[in-house]
C-alpha cells in the first residue's frame, strides 16, 4: 500500500515570488527519473543555483530521498501513475490560479505537489509516505489521507479505524468530535466506528451521508461514478438522501443512483464487499473468471475476461500482499492465458495464440 497524508494548514506562509510557469517542472520530474540528459541537468542546475529556487530544489531533494530510504524492489506501473499524478497537478494548479491571479504558490504547495510526485516514484508495497510531519506549520482547517496504491489502514482521533482502498481519499476538519465526527469519502472504505453515543459518525459521499454510532461498514463512492454502495457488516446505519431516510441492517446493500436521486435495497454478499480488507485471501478450486472477480475487487482494477476462458481452468491459492500483475504472470505461467493493462490500468486477460 502507499498512503499520503496531508494536512492544511493555518499559517502566514508567505508567496513565493515565482510564476508557475517559470518551475521548470519537466526538468525536475525527470531527475527524479533518473531520465535527464547532461544538457537539460545542466538547466536544472543554473535554475537550482538562483537565490531563490536554492531552498526549494533543496527541499524536494531532501522530500525524494526520503522516500527513496523507504521503498523495497518491487517495481509498479510507472506511467500509469505518472499519467494520474500529471491530472492531478494540473488541476491543483487550475484551481490555485483562480485563487491567486498573479500566478505565485506558496512553497507549502509546491512541496506538496513534489512530494506526491516522490510518492509515485517511490511506490512499493508497504512504503508510506507522511507530508507534514516534518513542519512546524499549525495544524488548521483539514486534514487528508488519499491512498494511492493498493490498501492502507489509518486511525482517526477517536479510535475509529478505517482501510482505505487505491485511488481514495479521506478528508475530515479539525472540528472533528466536537459536536459530531464527520468526514468526507471519495473512493473506497471500510470502517471499524468506536462507539459514542453523544456524537454520530458522519460519512459524507456524493449524495448521501451514512450515519452510525458503532459499525462495521463498506462505502463504495468513486469519483465520477454513477452509483455509490454501502454494504452493513455488523450494527445499523441510516442512509440520508435529499429525498429519503432509510435504515440498513446487517447483510443488506444499499445501491444509491446518484443521477436519479433513488436507493434499492437488497441482502447480499457483504463478506465478498470487504473481501478486498483483509490481509489474507484463499482461493478454492475457482474458475478464471471466478478469480478475475474476486481479484477486481480486491486490488480495485477492472479486469475484462474472454467469454470463452471465464469458465476454464481452476485454480487454488492464497493470497498475501503479492501484486496484481505477480498474481496473474504466475497464473498465465500455468495456463495458455496473455494479459495486457491499458493507459487506464484495465486489465485485459485474452487465449494465448
Amino acid at each position: 500500500m502507499l498512503i499520503f497524508v496531508s494536512s492544511k494548514y493555518e499559517t502566514d506562509n508567505t508567496y513565493f515570488n515565482m510564476r508557475q510557469e517559470n518551475i521548470p517542472w519537466e526538468l525536475i520530474i525527470s531527475n527524479f527519473k533518473q531520465e535527464i540528459s547532461e544538457k537539460d541537468s545542466e538547466r536544472l542546475k543554473r535554475w537550482a543555483d538562483r537565490p531563490e529556487c536554492r531552498a526549494v530544489m533543496g527541499e524536494l531533494e531532501a522530500l525524494w530521498k526520503k522516500v527513496q530510504d523507504n521503498v523495497s524492489d518491487y517495481t509498479p506501473d510507472k506511467e500509469y501513475y505518472w499519467k494520474i499524478l500529471s491530472e492531478r497537478i494540473g488541476k491543483a494548479e487550475q484551481q490555485l490560479e483562480k485563487k491567486a491571479p498573479e500566478k505565485t504558490i506558496t512553497l507549502r504547495k509546491l512541496y506538496r505537489y513534489v512530494a506526491a510526485a516522490c510518492v509515485v516514484l517511490g511506490l512499493s508495497v508497504g512504503a508510506s509516505y507522511y507530508w507534514g510531519t516534518h513542519a512546524d506549520w499549525k495544524l488548521g482547517v483539514e486534514q487528508v489521507y488519499t491512498c494511492i496504491d493498493g490498501k492502507s489502514k489509518v486511525f482517526l482521533p477517536d479510535g475509529t479505524g478505517v482501510w482505505l482502498q487505491s485511488n481514495t481519499t479521506l478528508t475530515y476538519g479539525n472540528d472533528f468530535r466536537k459536536e459530531s465526527r464527520l468526514v468526507h469519502l471519495s473512493g473506497e472504505a471500510y470502517f471499524e466506528v468506536a462507539k459514542d453515543k453523544e456524537k454520530p459518525f458522519i460519512v459524507q459521499i456524493e449524495g448521501m451521508q451514512v450515519v452510525v454510532h458503532g459499525t462495521k461498514f463498506n462505502v463504495e463512492s468513486p469519483k465520477g461514478a454513477a452509483q455509490s454502495k454501502v454494504s452493513l457488516i455488523e450494527g445499523s446505519v441510516s442512509l440520508i438522501t435529499s429525498s429519503e431516510r432509510v435504515f440498513l441492517k446487517p447483510r443488506e446493500i444499499a445501491v444509491y443512483d446518484k443521477r436519479q436521486n433513488k436507493m434499492e435495497i437488497n441482502t447480499g454478499d457483504v463478506a465478498f464487499e470487504k473481501l478486498w480488507v483483509s490481509d489474507e485471501l484463499f482461493i478454492s478450486n475457482k474458475s478464471l473468471g471466478e478469480v478475475c472477480r474476486l481479484l477486481s475487487k480486491r486490488y480495485g482494477v477492472k479486469i475484462n475476461v474472454d467469454d470463452d476462458l471465464k469458465d476454464k481452468y481452476k485454480y487454488t491459492f492464497t493470497i498475501h500482499n503479492e501484486a496484481l500483475e505477480e498474481i496473474i504472470r504466475i497464473m498465465a505461467r500455468i495456463n495458455p492465458i496473455t494479459y495486457s493493462f491499458d493507459e487506464d490500468n484495465v486489465l485485459t486477460i485474452t487465449k494465448k495464440k
